[in-house]
């Protein structure tokens, strides 16, 4: 269950991370990104929304896989429905990434993370309680 419960938060907490970009001003967001690589970034509103939308659904994912460390066998169905969806999240940006030629440093920190936590989730949440 300790195990179970470390991969939920760790998981939980890399999606907040999303929260504060969506607060800061879209030059800030412009360079954090220059720092993978991406050499700009539209400035045009509806980028920054979508942008920034994105932010606050990494945030409320976040949320919601705090409510599933906090106590993970009371939701054991859900705890399969986010294994699948992290790894297929996970398998999405590494596909994605390599065929639109992103620079790996760009998707696998998503990519990655995403199919090693869900597959710790399944691995942690089967076994016997």
């Amino acid at each position: 269950m300790k195990g179970l419960k470390t991969v939920l938060w760790v998981t939980a907490i890399g999606c907040l991370t999303a929260v504060p970009f969506i607060f800061l001003p879209w030059t800030a967001v412009e360079s954090i990104m220059s720092l993978f690589g991406v050499e700009s970034l539209p400035n045009v509103p509806i980028v920054i929304y979508s942008f920034k939308v994105t932010f606050s659904v990494y945030g409320l994912i976040g949320i919601y896989f705090i409510i599933l460390a906090r106590e993970p066998l009371k939701y054991g169905p859900m705890l399969n429905l986010s294994a699948f969806g992290l790894i297929v999240f996970g398998l999405s940006a590494l596909v994605l990434g390599l065929s639109n030629g992103l620079s790996p440093i760009i998707y696998l920190g998503d990519g990655l993370s995403g199919v090693i936590l869900g597959s710790a989730i399944f691995v942690f949440s089967s076994k016997p309680k």
